[in-house]
């Protein structure tokens, strides 16, 4: 094992699929510094052991792989996270909750080494310190500079992070945890798992049911993105409302 392998841990409820798991990144050079049944046990080995990577179950009792890839992401915002399955239906949550890959079961060699040249490049990339203010987004075959101070608000659909603007909307090839950690401090509202608002845009606050709110824009289409409920109080405390 060379002193730059990736460091992983494994999660599963079942030790054949972990053993299994485990043997193929060991022939790919990866170092397994520990394994896990469940998400409390994953929790724990993460936080003591400080992986690369970590590869969990979807399907477990107790809270299931999301909720454990929500839950690291948000203890361990460089870890890189691959949710691993036999179904597919669970790819569109896993890729809501910034995963960086899903895999079905059985895992191939060939799949796993795409994966983990993905985790490569999130490392080389880093934490992404660097505040940004230009975006430079791929499209037809050149590059379109879109300026940081122009989007309205970012969020995910169809498993990609999109930019919207006043007048159009940029795919970008990067996670909205990436995104919301790069962004200039104090301008942007993390609202929902799923979106980042500019707080300058925010218009109104409506509620949308028992207890929950949506957040109106201020954009031409006027768009309604959530505001999760736990998000509130930290949106009060940023925006003081009257009344």
């Amino acid at each position: 094992m060379s002193k730059d392998a990736i460091r992983a841990v494994v999660v599963d409820d079942e030790p054949l699929a972990r053993d299994e798991l485990s043997f193929l990144l060991g022939q790919l050079d990866v170092e397994v510094v520990a394994e896990a049944g469940n998400a409390k046990a994953a929790l724990g080995v993460v936080e003591e052991h400080g992986p690369h990577v970590a590869f969990v179950d979807l399907r477990m009792p107790g809270p299931d792989g999301i909720a454990l890839a929500e839950a690291l992401k948000e203890r361990h915002p460089e870890l890189a996270v691959v949710v691993v399955s036999a179904h597919d239906d669970g790819a569109l949550r896993a890729y809501e909750a910034e995963v960086l890959d899903y895999l079905l079961k059985p895992v191939r060699l060939e799949r796993l080494k795409a994966t983990l040249e993905r985790v490569r490049g999130q490392l080389k990339a880093g934490t992404g310190s660097e505040v940004l203010d230009r975006l430079a987004v791929k499209r037809k075959g050149g590059y379109v500079v879109v300026d940081i101070d122009d989007v309205v608000y970012f969020h995910v659909k169809d498993e990609l992070v999109w930019a919207v603007t006043e007048d159009d909307s940029y795919a970008l090839d990067l996670t909205l945890s990436a995104v919301t950690r790069r962004v200039p401090e104090g301008q942007f509202f993390r609202s929902h798992r799923s979106c980042l608002v500019r707080l300058s845009k925010i218009k109104t606050l409506e509620p949308s049911g028992t207890g929950t709110y949506e957040l109106v824009l201020e954009h031409p289409d006027e768009p309604r993105v959530p505001l999760a409920r736990e998000r509130v109080r930290q949106l009060r405390a940023l925006i003081p409302f009257a009344g």
